[in-house]
């Protein structure tokens, strides 16, 4: 069953969306894609679109998943530390002369099937460290970015593993069409409400000054110091060029910055991980002062441990974020096994690597606690049982979610 037939006017309003709302490209503004090539009939549209919206350049740089697992299965060991730096590099330069950026993520959960945690762990560092610096544009929101989801045949086969592959996929796309808002007679409309009823979300937390949460449900209790200065973020977002865009699509989460050391108590993830090629199930993680001090799972412990360990900053949190249970992905009650999507279907916390948009004034990071790594690992944490409460400056906690749903 071709994409191709049984989607086209969707993925026309999806490609509508991502230049008109998600990127918000504006007249003049080069736009950088990121793809896997099985994305190709998005990025055509996409492409099409913003040059209709005025862009000057549109450039995609295509993901070929045969060639990355080729090299982790023929690649020597001592070349597993090197990365094209090159051309993020290049990238750098663009986003720094004001292009905005377009992530198109299709998964391919089984990519790395059978590969060692350590071999994947050594590639990601090096990733890490060569794309830092462009990684800083959208970490930072200095230019306006989004990130989308695309269906594969690996996801859709993980998602649906009894159904036939075409109609596997179909079904995703159905759902992911969902969840994206897009079927309406105005997606672009419902997704300005959606936005709106987001960003007074958002408001209402940051007027409460908080200094910490605590989780609380299921087997779940852990408290989450915030650091002094935290803001909340969500909904749309104005960049430091001025153009305002929505950094994941879809989204329904608020998230801010932890304080690295202030974590104490325990976590049981409800959702499993797709991580590094492996996956993650029934991982429970226990904190003291802030570090992970003990991992437990009945699937995926090894490459958990050997991610957490892989620099000072991984085993401590660098987000947390609220979702209710009622949104529109919780709603659908799939997993995704997407970060991009399951993020959004429940409240989570991750690993690594802290936003500084989510602090209030620059060089914030280092004073107030934010934490630094190479790694952003979401983990999902919320489901009908959960309750958060925020705890204010010396004030009596506040209750901010119960049983999976805000109460403000």
């Amino acid at each position: 069953m071709s994409l191709e037939m049984s989607h086209t006017g969707k993925l026309d309003a999806l490609a509508s969306l991502c230049v008109r709302v998600g990127v918000n490209l504006q007249p003049g503004q080069e736009l950088i894609i990121s793809a896997p090539i099985e994305a190709q009939p998005l990025v055509q549209r996409v492409t099409a679109e913003a040059y209709r919206a005025g862009a000057k350049l549109v450039t995609c740089l295509y993901d070929d998943p045969s060639a990355i697992r080729a090299r982790f299965d023929h690649a020597r060991d001592e070349t597993l530390d090197y990365a094209a730096g090159w051309i993020s590099a290049g990238i750098t330069r663009a986003l720094d002369a004001g292009a905005a950026r377009l992530f198109i993520y299709g998964p391919f959960p089984d990519l790395l099937a059978g590969v060692t945690p350590e071999r994947v762990a050594r590639v990601h560092a090096a990733m890490a460290a060569a794309t830092k610096a462009e990684a800083a544009f959208t970490a930072d929101l200095r230019v306006n970015w989004c990130a989308i989801p695309f269906v594969t045949s690996s996801w859709a086969r993980m998602v649906y593993p009894d159904v036939a592959p075409g109609f596997a996929e179909k079904r995703l796309w159905d759902d992911v069409f969902d969840v994206l808002r897009i079927g309406g007679a105005d997606p672009v409309r419902e997704w300005r409400a959606h936005l709106d009823a987001l960003n007074a979300r958002r408001e209402a937390l940051q007027e409460r000054q908080l200094t910490a949460l605590r989780f609380f449900g299921g087997e779940t209790d852990v408290t989450i110091g915030l650091v002094r200065g935290h803001r909340w973020v969500g909904g749309s977002a104005v960049a430091a060029n001025g153009v305002q865009s929505v950094c994941n699509m879809p989204t329904e989460e608020l998230f801010t910055c932890p304080h690295r050391e202030r974590v104490e108590g325990h976590i049981a993830l409800t959702r499993p991980l797709a991580l590094g090629g492996a996956i993650v199930e029934g991982l429970h993680l226990t904190f003291r002062a802030g570090r992970v001090v003990e991992t437990r799972a009945t699937r995926g412990k090894e490459m958990v441990d050997v991610l957490l360990s892989s620099d000072d900053g991984a085993s401590r949190l660098g987000e947390v974020g609220l979702v209710p249970t009622s949104s529109l992905i919780a709603r659908k009650n799939v997993l995704f096994y997407n970060t991009l999507l399951d993020e959004n279907a429940a409240s989570h916390v991750a690993f690594g690597q802290s936003y500084s948009a989510c602090l209030e004034a620059d060089g914030m990071p280092e004073r107030e606690g934010a934490n630094h790594s190479s790694l952003h690992i979401d983990c999902m944490l919320g489901d009908g049982r959960m309750n958060v409460d925020g705890i204010p400056a010396g004030g009596q906690a506040l209750p901010l979610m119960r049983a999976g749903e805000f109460t403000l």
